[in-house]
């Protein structure tokens, strides 16, 4: 039960996303912003509790998504502000 608030975070990101790609930008780039944060503090917290397994490749990996997503959608949410 205690990583409740960790799938329902990751789970409001996607679906953020998915309303990005059905036309709304804005909420889109919320998501993103709001997924690199979720992902760099998951980063942050297995290297600052000294965990190298494969948890903390995944999470890394999935920031960089993050990342992509966030500065491939951007300029389209800006130009259409």
């Amino acid at each position: 039960m205690a990583d409740l608030p960790d799938r329902t975070l990751k789970t409001a990101g996607a679906a953020g996303l998915l309303l990005g790609l059905l036309g709304l930008p804005l909420v889109g780039t919320a998501a993103a912003i709001g997924l690199v944060l979720f992902f760099v503090c998951a980063v942050y917290t297995h290297l600052r509790a000294g965990d190298y397994s494969p948890q903390l490749g995944l999470a890394l990996g999935f920031l960089g998504l993050a990342v992509a997503t966030l500065a491939l959608g951007l300029p389209s949410t800006l130009d259409g502000a």
